[in-house]
């Protein structure tokens, strides 16, 4: 860390998002107006420089012919990216602070999930990456439903499911992700409101959703494994999600087409009977 200190630092900003307290300095000023666009929207600027993270980034100054040029970033000491690519290098600083604020956060439990409102249901798929959360939020978005999140599902202490500010990250064969907003799908952000439903899913070919009712203990468990600061706040993680579920239905089964899924639990939120 003393050798990061001896850098030269051009700017730099301290601010407060969910109660966790984050530090950006940048060896260009020219960045940093592109690091903050990546923190979510809700951050609020602090006047003390004392923070529980403080993020680190080196780009060059001087470009120079037949030399790579690499952009660094660091989380406290730690050397976290290191890329010729600078969004490459925002996409992970992006991804860190997420994980970071929802494993330390106490004003909001995170889970990873995906969210959606079907008319006054809230629906949570919990889930780590490249389970399928993003492509089910998405098929819900087709089909009406509002938006809270394709990532991390933020909780209150009164168990409200509110909505976390991040675009759709859909994965793209050639490109690897986009960001897509959910008023590209038409739908609007969906309204803080108590859990009704949570689905616990994973693709399956062939697969036709046919769910089993699932008890609260053990979704509760289901629930604490994508729950990121679990093992560093159990009691706060376990306080929440009992609250949170405690007037939920929890299912549980393997999936196969999106759209099959998606009509299934529609339909079931809208009174009718699972097929």
């Amino acid at each position: 860390m003393d050798k990061l200190n001896r850098l030269g630092w051009a700017a730099g900003s301290a601010f407060q998002v969910f109660g966790v307290r984050i530090g950006i300095r940048v060896s260009d000023p020219l960045v940093l107006e592109a690091v903050l666009s990546r923190v979510p929207v809700s951050w609020t600027r602090l006047e003390s420089a004392v923070v529980d993270r403080l993020y680190s980034v080196v780009t060059p100054l001087v470009r120079r012919r037949n030399v790579r040029h690499l952009c660094v970033l660091y989380g406290d000491h730690t050397r976290l990216s290191r890329t010729e690519c600078i969004e490459d290098l925002l996409d992970h600083f992006e991804s860190d602070v997420d994980l970071h604020i929802a494993a330390n956060s106490q004003d909001r439990l995170f889970i990873h999930a995906g969210a959606v409102s079907w008319k006054d249901h809230a629906v949570v798929m919990p889930g780590r990456s490249h389970t399928g959360k993003t492509t089910l939020v998405a098929e819900f978005l087709k089909s009406g439903a509002a938006y809270y999140s394709d990532d991390f599902a933020a909780i209150d202490h009164a168990g409200y499911l509110h909505p976390y500010p991040r675009d759709l990250s859909i994965r793209v064969e050639s490109d690897g992700c986009k960001r897509v907003s959910p008023e590209e799908f038409r739908a609007a952000r969906a309204q803080p409101r108590p859990v009704s439903l949570v689905l616990i899913t994973e693709y399956a070919q062939d697969a036709q959703w046919r769910p089993q009712p699932l008890s609260r203990g053990r979704g509760l468990l289901r629930l604490l494994e994508n729950t990121p600061s679990a093992r560093k706040q159990p009691a706060f993680a376990i306080g929440i999600l009992q609250t949170a579920v405690e007037g939920a239905e929890i299912h549980q089964g393997w999936r196969g087409e999106k759209e099959q899924t998606v009509r299934e639990v529609v339909n079931y939120l809208d009174g009718r009977s699972l097929a």
